[in-house]
């Protein structure tokens, strides 16, 4: 989001804007390749309170690979920080909500290989953010970390989870992206029926060479360059915007007519 773009909508009707920081630190922002500086969205956020906003929604994710505890710290800092720039604006409050999503990790990317964040962590980090964040005007919020996990379970299935699917279907599961139709305890049952476990598929670190589930289907993008961003992400080397940059021979040129 940029202060070219915020200029560009109606100012007649400020209803709110939405921030995506998806990290609290720069360093974990490098990471996952999204190397937005502190002080570009504090600034983003002084225009947006400058010209009359008061509503903002920042996003993070919690569980992102390499993500310590001095992170869900950062993730609070720089919410206070936001917070002191719109308390600025003279005779406005402003109103900030905090959306926590759970990182899921999905295929054909390079953090296909990870383990997603347990349920005990990921409570413990909503307490921490909840006492920190715990001021006037601000109200952070989170998925429930079920939901996450049964997400991750069924981006990272094999052709077993079908059962799963079926049968959990038999038991009433439909509706169950929504919250109030989510029922648990027919997909443990569902998983238990098959033998199978949710955390295999969710919560375990996979070797770079064990073969995936999804690897015959062509994304275009090769493996080889998924291990190399893999890694990458890792070192906290940031790959280069190919749109603006020399191409990163990630696969999708063989494409090119």
């Amino acid at each position: 989001f940029s202060v070219s773009l915020m200029e560009a909508l109606p100012s007649r009707k400020k209803t709110g804007l939405t921030f995506a920081p998806e990290a609290g630190s720069e360093r974990l922002r490098r990471n996952i390749n999204k190397n937005t500086p502190e002080s570009e969205l504090l600034k983003t956020a002084a225009a947006a309170f400058d010209r009359g906003w008061i509503n903002l929604k920042l996003y993070f994710m919690l569980g992102l690979p390499t993500e310590t505890a001095d992170d869900i710290e950062d993730i609070i800092q720089l919410v206070d920080k936001i917070n002191s720039l719109g308390r600025k604006t003279k005779g406005k409050r402003p109103r900030l909500r905090i959306s926590l999503s759970t990182f899921v990790p999905k295929p054909h990317t390079p953090f296909q290989w990870v383990a997603q964040d347990k349920e005990e962590s990921l409570n413990s980090k909503h307490e921490l953010l909840n006492l920190g964040l715990r001021r006037k005007g601000i109200r952070p919020s989170w998925q429930d970390p079920k939901t996450s996990l049964l997400e991750a379970v069924l981006s990272r299935g094999d052709r077993q989870l079908g059962k799963v699917i079926y049968s959990a279907w038999q038991l009433g599961s439909t509706f169950d992206a929504w919250n109030e139709h989510f029922n648990y305890g027919n997909w443990l049952c569902a998983f238990e029926e098959a033998g199978l476990e949710p955390s295999f598929y969710a919560q375990r670190e996979r070797p770079l060479d064990e073969a995936l589930p999804w690897a015959h289907i062509d994304v275009g993008v090769t493996t080889a360059f998924l291990k190399q961003e893999y890694r990458r992400a890792i070192e906290g080397i940031e790959t280069a915007d190919c749109r603006y940059k020399a191409c990163n021979v990630c696969g999708l040129e063989r494409w090119q007519p």
